[in-house]
């Protein structure tokens, strides 16, 4: 287990994770859990990392304009990031402000998506349409369903388990300055 003593060391090494989920397409941190709320239950699914920008306090997804999460975003544009890495056994979790893009503004982005990948973005019908057999759906890419999400950290929590846990946050508003916690 890593030992912390330092909370500028704590939120180093998480970003350092973090980072490896754009870099390496093995990390866990590549597949987090974006969560949103809007007026029904909180909603979680994995998505893939984009981008990730410790500079501009930024994560970044894709996803189609049509699915549940961007009505979600459209009511409410908070949303929280989760990451669990199990070989480090550290938990990271994070409250988001979302800012979407669509339209043109995207097109510079979507000619980066490869050939294989459009296909997320278009299925007809719409994504969580009740269909009759499981095949039910075209691929259709479509540019004007492409959406990026740019997530703007507000807070980190880091929760790093061991023989004694470590826990700490950190928030935009102080910073990035931390806060040690009880686990």
């Amino acid at each position: 287990m890593k030992t912390i003593q330092n909370l500028d060391d704590f939120l180093d090494f998480a970003w350092v994770q973090i980072s490896r989920g754009k870099a390496d397409k093995k990390s866990p941190a590549r597949h987090p859990t974006f969560i949103t709320s809007s007026t029904d239950y909180p909603n979680a699914r994995t998505l893939v990392m984009r981008q990730c920008d410790r500079e501009n306090d930024q994560i970044e997804f894709h996803t189609d304009t049509e699915s549940y999460k961007m009505l979600s975003l459209r009511e409410n544009s908070h949303a929280g990031i989760h990451i669990w890495l199990p070989k480090v056994n550290l938990q990271i979790q994070m409250n988001v402000d979302v800012d979407v893009k669509n339209g043109d503004i995207t097109i510079p982005y979507w000619n980066n998506v490869p050939a294989s990948s459009r296909i997320a973005y278009g299925t007809i019908p719409l994504p969580g349409t009740v269909i009759k057999n499981p095949f039910d759906y075209e691929y259709t890419p479509d540019q004007k369903r492409f959406a990026v999400l740019i997530c703007h950290i507000q807070t980190i929590q880091l929760l790093l388990l061991g023989h004694k846990h470590i826990r700490a946050k950190f928030k935009k508003e102080t910073n990035w300055q931390g806060e040690w916690l009880s686990p």
